[in-house]
């Protein structure tokens, strides 16, 4: 009976190559449908949606009154007054209710509104324009005309904007309107007084010093001591006389201090300035407080990144000398390379006759000496401030310094002080908000003073000593004098302040080279083979022919530090860079400017009416 093979590796390999043949002739002949097209009309009917509720919503009530004003409305508010429902994207997911929004914006003579739709698939906005003609019933739009044109005029009236008709003739005038517009412009950024100014952060750069045990190294030193051995002269040897000359020496001692007693302490009198004191009469200022307002300040934002340094110039830095017996070690690469200077012939030993030949080299390495500043590691930065790179991020709004929100705009209580309530001669104070007038001055004098015949001076009694004096007890004043010893034969004292010269006359002998000098140095002994030397006088020196010597070994103490630290002792010391960082404070100047405007209504919220109006029909 034939026995059943089972699957062998081979043939599950074909089988597994013919499957994937077959998907690849799949994919081939159905390809996948471009869905893009769908997926944007999906982003577009909610964008519609959105516009649509919102136009049905901004009645004539709830649009913006004034000029250059908006209203604006998050997708999430619009959900829950139920003006539309959730908005979904293509991929099924609902779409930002916080990001998404619609925002009506009243201009000179129509609306705009602006709708943005944010989703995890797209992101973008619309805007539209409309006038009256959208928003207003025909009795509006009958409104807006004029009723008293002539019955042959049949021209169509020029303004769309609300018309006031008078009761005088049926004449349309306008009224000229004025308010002043001030807008702040960013100026720059400043910093603290110890802090420095990089793009929008201020730095302080400070120091840490950091401190370690040195490298203790000890090393025998030896060194040895020679001096002249003593001559030992015996009674056969030849004197002579020594050549002796008298001279003088100059040399200082203290001089010998006495004390005295002079004169008693004198006294005096001394004028000194009398203590002022004034009179008030103190009132409280009376405050004014007056509404200010201002327009909000648009900031734009940046994320900052330090620039990355990119070498351009090179050059090659002295390191080490190698000495070595072979040829052939020069070599240069990116990094490093070693150099072959000199090659000499030299003995192997000082005693010797051999030779050999050795090399030297100089190792350098390669250092970086120019650099510029890049932003490519970060891609949408652009460099700035020589080394930072910055990317604008979002733009934010703010109230000016001491304003706070206020509707659309920014406001502030101000109170200003005035002391005319008073009359004349009062100052005012308007940190501590009082009115001040002075009264009147007296004089007083300070204590251990007595008056004087003017009463804006005092006199008082003062004590002292002449000068070269010091006060002792009693009342009495103490002089020290100075005095030197008696001048003798051969010597001479002379008085310098606290100190004596002495000038001394002495007989100085001497010998010829080849000769010793004896012990009361007056005689010259010419030296034999009879003569000895000593080293006597040298406690712990050994005699070496006619000198003494002396070898003695110490250890050495030195220390060491790694590299980057300073010796200081028995410490090393190493001074790192510390710096700290935070935001620069912006500062705005504020510019303002007067805006006309005619209107043929009699008043406009925010506008002041100047008294000048025209006749427009």
């Amino acid at each position: 009976m034939e026995e059943k093979r089972g699957l062998t590796i081979k043939d599950l390999l074909i089988r597994l190559i013919l499957i994937i043949i077959f998907i690849f002739l799949l994919i081939w002949l159905f390809p996948m449908p471009d869905l893009k097209p769908l997926n944007n009309q999906i982003f577009a009917d909610n964008l519609d949606r959105m516009k649509a509720a919102a136009k049905s919503y901004y009645t004539i009530e709830r649009l913006p009154g004034d000029f250059n004003t908006s209203k604006r409305m998050t997708l999430k508010e619009m959900i829950d007054q139920h003006l539309i429902l959730p908005l979904m994207d293509s991929s099924g997911n609902y779409c930002d209710e916080n990001k998404s929004y619609v925002e009506i914006t009243k201009l000179e003579n129509e609306y705009q509104i602006r709708v943005q739709l944010t989703c995890t698939d797209k992101k973008d906005f619309i805007i539209e324009h409309y006038g009256c003609y959208d928003i207003c019933s025909d009795t509006c739009k009958m409104l807006e005309t004029t009723t008293n044109t002539s019955k042959n005029d049949k021209t169509k009236p020029k303004s769309i904007g609300k018309v006031t008709t008078s009761k005088n003739g049926g004449k349309l005038y306008e009224y000229q309107f004025v308010k002043n517009v001030c807008t702040d412009k960013f100026d720059k950024y400043v910093c603290p007084s110890d802090y420095y100014l990089a793009g929008d952060k201020c730095i302080k750069n400070g120091s840490e010093t950091i401190t370690k045990a040195a490298h203790k190294n000890v090393t025998d030193v030896t060194s040895t001591d020679t001096k002249n051995a003593k001559a030992i002269v015996s009674n056969t040897d030849k004197k002579e006389p020594a050549s002796c000359k008298v001279t003088t020496l100059t040399s200082t001692i203290d001089a010998t201090p006495s004390s005295s007693v002079t004169n008693e302490v004198f006294k005096g009198t001394q004028t000194v300035t009398a203590d002022k004191k004034y009179s008030y009469d103190v009132k409280g200022a009376v405050g004014t407080v007056k509404k200010v307002t201002a327009n909000y300040i648009k900031v734009q934002n940046y994320d900052v990144k330090s620039a990355t340094t990119v070498a351009t110039g090179y050059e090659w830095v002295y390191q080490s000398t190698l000495v070595s017996d072979k040829s052939n070690l020069a070599f240069t690469n990116e990094n490093e390379k070693l150099v072959l200077v000199e090659s000499k012939e030299q003995h192997v030993c000082k005693a010797c006759f051999t030779t050999e030949w050795v090399y030297v080299y100089f190792r350098y390495k390669k250092k970086a000496t120019k650099y510029v500043y890049s932003c490519d590691a970060f891609p949408g930065y652009q460099l700035y401030d020589t080394n930072k790179c910055r990317r604008a991020t979002n733009v934010t709004q703010r109230c000016p310094e001491g304003y706070d929100p206020d509707g659309s705009v920014c406001s502030k209580q101000e109170t200003t002080y005035s002391c005319s309530k008073y009359g004349s001669g009062y100052v005012l104070d308007s940190n501590k908000k009082t009115c001040t007038k002075t009264l009147g001055v007296s004089y007083s004098c300070p204590t251990g003073t007595r008056k004087s015949s003017d009463e804006k001076y005092c006199i008082k009694d003062v004590y002292g000593c002449p000068a070269g004096t010091t006060s002792i007890s009693g009342g009495k004043c103490s002089a020290t004098t100075y005095s030197c010893p008696a001048n003798t034969s051969t010597k001479t004292y002379t008085l310098n302040g606290t100190k004596c010269t002495v000038k001394s006359k002495v007989k100085v002998c001497s010998c010829p080279d080849d000769t010793v000098q004896t012990s009361d140095k007056l005689y010259c002994v010419k030296t034999n083979s009879n003569t000895t030397y000593s080293c006597e006088d040298y406690p712990g020196y050994t005699l070496n022919g006619k000198k003494c010597t002396k070898t003695t070994t110490s250890q050495k103490v030195t220390y060491s530090c790694d590299s980057g630290y300073v010796l200081n002792g028995t410490n090393c010391i190493k001074t790192v860079n510390k710096s700290s960082t935070k935001n620069a404070e912006s500062t705005y100047t504020t510019s303002c400017e007067q805006k006309y405007k005619w209107s043929t209504s009699t008043s406009l919220s925010g506008w002041t009416y100047t008294g000048n109006k025209r006749e427009v029909r």
